[in-house]
């Protein structure tokens, strides 16, 4: 392989056309060793935004004398020469220079491509997170020479890692990428070569046999045989477990005895053993998973039946599944089968895969996930999707059309044609033997509504991180539709010569006579010419609805919140609306056209061959697919536009980071659908969660959720937050309404507090362009403290931010809705909790503003509630053991001028409460904390 070059650039911002360069740096490396660099800083001509100063330490004083970027352009391309160029997201930087008439014709090797196949199940690819996974210590520091060295070393390990893999995996991924444009292709055809001349020795695969991707060995323990009456449990045999003495206490070392924690084990067991449903609201510190597995696992394996319990977050269900479980089963020595169970879409379809691998990758992004499917699978991948990292709308598109979720497959042809090999086939086959079955929400209500398409038959229901259950259920339950969506639509329906037409139009060829054929050929040549009539349809349909969209801002720009439009029955009186009526009846014409052909040309096939090969039967799986697809898509726009359904709310929002206009339809009530399909059908629910109650009354849940017939049980926490935890109210800081001075206030007041603390401080806010605006201000002031400043939304996941916070020594951590629940940072490393506003929904909202208009007193009877629900799941973000101390601030003295701020503080544990002034706010905090 030849000599490379490591390239990286710093810039004052984002955009090729806008934005220029302020650092550029390169590498000439082979292998693992340096022969030259090269780097300088560079005069932008311009003022550096103190967002990249930030961000990088460059600021204008270090440019100020620096040469212009044409004074060493020469230079640079001299150095750079014919050499393949590498780097991490490699089109960005060269975008920069090729701007300036250099590099328009070396190849490029992007990191970032690599990374992404060869580390499938990284949570991260951006270069300081590669470079920690791959335990390299040169520092990502955001200047171009630290970051090319970085690149080169992270391209050099993966590298290596590449080597690794079988030569015929290498040699499919090369194979593939040579009709596709990929900043991989290149690179990966060398590591082939490199492989390739390896001696045999070193070629052994190093993992499982490359061709037996998937294992069909899968032996389930046998179904359940449900009994018809089930044997009521002994209530103080089960409470025993828990109790001094018990099983748990012989069995865990460190096991707290905890009177809450067996009160509510004795109202789980009850119900279970009655047949009743229960609503359980249990403090912070009870321990209320075990409170309800031990009952659960004791119950169905006593009568031979399944438990499905329900959670809000993959952390609640991890914990669940890898630990409580577990436990319980070695403390109690149980025969205790228990399992986790996705929808449809979340399992690879191995059938679906080999169709890929057969036709080959058409996009970058094709290849670029059906590469990292096939490593993943190689290195041990059980195909579940949350094993590897899917990034962005398009690679997320294409899993789809790898998954299990295909109407038309069955069981049994699962296990004719791919031996019972596939991930769906087989959790669905566990969850039919096991005693416990850990679903989410969404799934759960989902999969009732539709017909129980994944989980077994059961007639008892766990539901945890239950005040979550309507949010859950509503996006599950919820349609969303872009133009986008609709072209990938088409494009994956094809035509006579691409996609899935034209895929069946050349399979079809060798199973019919001629004239045969040509009666094909012409019927897909009809729908081709229908689906780019549609395709035109449908852009005019979108442009009329932005059309409305525009008047109804007045032709202002859209706002940096976005725009959103809620569709009403006045709205369609309206004379805009008319046109888009107009549209979309040429549209829906053109739409039941094309789906009446497709079905014809599916049903004619399917009836007319006494044999389908098993391409043929795929292909017609992909187009019955689309069909139900854009069915479905049809029913949404004719209920949006002009038959609504009056249970359902309909709106358009034009998003403010892209400015796309999408077509939105969520249901109005859960309620109804929680009683007619689980209060009304199964024995027992038992619904609990920190939080059910809002000013210390169910009434509120139970009105949401139809749950009139569920009892009740409130169990405080054992924690003493009298002497464990300080509410601080401000009683100074301006009202919300004094938008700036209200602002100043804030981050004036979190600078001090931070500083006062060392950080340790987590803040949470309502909005996230008030997060943004806050960060700005703070950040800079706060680093030359030595406290870094962590904000939400910069690229990490949360549970990546929460990491790294719980690591830092001194650190302030910005969030939004992710972190006001589910955050457990025990001890010192949080010690501040912020909150800056009373967490009420925006009014605007389509669906708050279509639940509010269902009540007499929307503020106090559906706003109110839903805000002091999610005030105190924030409040408990900060108190999570025995010994923790700290501080919660309130920024917002609505709590105090407001009527209802009362309901507020009422609605919280005992704890010491001070109202005070925001000069008196750091010293009274590191008082509390003892600093």
């Amino acid at each position: 392989m030849p000599s490379l070059i490591a390239l990286d650039i710093e810039t004052t911002g984002l955009d090729p056309q806008k934005d220029a360069v302020i650092e550029i740096a390169a590498i000439r490396f082979n292998g693992s060793r340096i022969e030259a660099e090269w780097d300088t800083l560079i005069n932008p001509q311009r003022p550096i935004p103190p967002a990249i100063t930030a961000l990088t330490g460059i600021n204008n004083d270090m440019v100020r004398n620096a040469p212009p970027i044409r004074a060493v352009l020469q230079d640079l391309a001299d150095f750079i020469g014919d050499s393949p160029v590498v780097g991490h997201n490699i089109r960005f930087d060269l975008g920069f220079l090729q701007r300036q008439g250099i590099l328009h014709l070396v190849e490029a090797i992007d990191t970032y491509e690599m990374a992404a196949v060869l580390l499938p199940t990284a949570s991260r690819y951006n270069l300081g997170s590669l470079g920690q996974i791959l335990g390299i210590l040169i520092p990502n520091s955001h200047r171009a020479l630290d970051d090319a060295r970085l690149a080169h070393a992270v391209f050099w390990q993966l590298y290596q890692r590449a080597l690794e893999l079988p030569i015929e995996l290498l040699a499919e991924i090369v194979r593939h990428s040579e009709p596709v444009e990929w900043d991989g292709g290149w690179i990966f055809r060398q590591i082939l070569r490199a492989r390739s001349r390896q001696p045999i020795e070193a070629r052994q695969t190093r993992q499982r046999d490359y061709e037996g991707l998937f294992t069909a060995d899968y032996r389930p323990a046998p179904p359940l045989t449900l009994v018809e009456t089930p044997q009521p449990l002994d209530e103080d045999e089960v409470a025993s477990i828990l109790e001094p003495g018990g099983l748990f206490a012989r069995y865990f070392d460190q096991f707290e005895y905890r009177s809450q924690q067996v009160e509510m084990l004795r109202a789980v067991t009850r119900a279970l053993s009655n047949g009743e449903h229960l609503m359980v609201e249990a403090g912070t510190g009870i321990g209320k998973s075990f409170a309800y597995l031990v009952p659960a696992a004791m119950w169905a394996i006593q009568n031979n039946t399944r438990v499905v319990i329900s959670t809000n977050t993959i952390t609640l269900q991890e914990q669940l599944i890898n630990k409580d479980i577990p436990d319980l089963r070695d403390a109690l020595k149980l025969d205790l089968r228990a399992t986790v169970l996705k929808g449809r879409s979340n399992y690879l379809c191995p059938r679906r895969l080999e169709a890929l691998r057969h036709k080959g990758p058409e996009t970058p992004e094709e290849l670029r996930v059906l590469a990292k499917v096939l490593v993943w699978l190689q290195e041990g991948g059980r195909g579940d999707r949350s094993e590897i990292n899917l990034n962005g709308p398009a690679e997320r598109e294409v899993w789809m059309r790898l998954s299990a979720e295909d109407e038309g497959c069955k069981a049994e042809v699962c296990v004719s044609r791919m031996g019972g090999a596939c991930p769906f086939y087989q959790s669905r086959q566990q969850a039919l033997s096991a005693h416990l079955i850990i679903v989410n929400h969404a799934l759960l209500l989902s999969d009732v509504v539709s017909g129980s398409r994944v989980l077994p038959e059961y007639q008892y229901l766990i539901v945890d991180e239950g005040h979550h259950i309507e949010s859950a259920s509503t996006s599950a339950l919820s349609y969303r539709v872009n133009q986008s969506d609709l072209s990938r639509l088409l494009q994956e329906l094809g035509g006579l010569s691409s996609g899935v037409l034209g895929r069946l139009t050349t399979l079809m060829k060798e199973n019919l006579r001629p004239s045969e054929w040509a009666l094909l050929h012409q019927t897909v040549q009809r729908a081709t010419d229908l689906a780019t009539r549609l395709d035109f349809d449908l852009k005019q349909f979108l442009k009329s609805i932005e059309v409305f969209m525009e008047n109804a801002r007045e032709g202002k720009p859209v706002s940096p919140y976005g725009q959103q439009v809620r569709i009403l029955p006045s709205t369609r009186k309206l004379p805009d609306w008319t046109e888009i009526e107009i549209e979309w009846d040429s549209t829906n014409e053109t739409l039941s056209l094309l789906l009446n052909l497709i079905a014809d040309l599916h049903k004619g096939i399917s009836e007319g061959l006494d044999r389908l090969g098993e391409e043929i039967e795929d292909t017609l799986a992909n187009l019955a697919s689309i069909h139900r697809r854009l069915s479905e898509a049809q029913a949404y726009l004719n209920g949006l536009v002009s038959q609504p359904d009056p249970s359902a709310i309909y709106w358009v929002e034009i998003s403010p980071n892209n400015n796309r206009l999408s077509l939105q339809i969520a249901p109005l009530h859960i309620g109804p659908l929680m009683e007619k399909y689980l209060w009304h059908e199964k024995n027992s629910i038992i619904l609990t969660s920190a939080t059910l109650t809002a000013e210390g009354e169910f009434q509120y849940l139970r009105s949401r959720l139809n749950a009139d017939e569920a009892d009740e049980l409130i169990l405080g926490s054992p924690f003493d937050y009298e002497n464990a935890a300080l509410l601080y109210i401000a009683k100074d800081i301006p009202e919300p309404t004094d938008a700036n001075g209200y602002q100043r206030a804030v981050e004036q007041s979190l600078i001090r507090l931070a500083r006062a603390t060392g950080g340790r401080m987590l803040v949470l806010f309502t909005s996230y362009a008030q997060l943004r605006r806050t960060s700005q201000a703070i950040t800079p002031p706060l680093l030359e403290a030595g406290i870094q400043v962590y904000e939400q939304g910069e690229g990490a996941s949360a549970n990546i931010l929460l990491e790294t916070f719980r690591e830092s020594d001194k650190a302030v951590l910005l969030g939004t809705r992710a972190f006001w629940e589910g955050v457990d940072i025990p001890g010192e490393a949080l010690s501040v909790l912020v909150i800056v506003k009373l967490p009420f929904d925006v009014p605007s909202d389509p669906i708050i503003a279509a639940r509010s208009e269902t009540f007499d007193d929307p503020f106090n009877e559906y706003q109110l509630p839903e805000a002091i629900l999610r005030f105190r799941q924030g409040f408990g973000r900060l108190i999570r053991t025995q010994s923790d101390r700290g501080v919660v601030v309130i920024l917002d003295r609505r709590i105090l001028s407001k009527q209802y701020g009362k309901a507020f503080i009422e609605s919280l544990p005992q704890c010491k409460v001070h109202i005070g002034t925001l000069n008196e706010l750091p010293a009274i905090t590191t008082r509390w904390l003892n600093l």
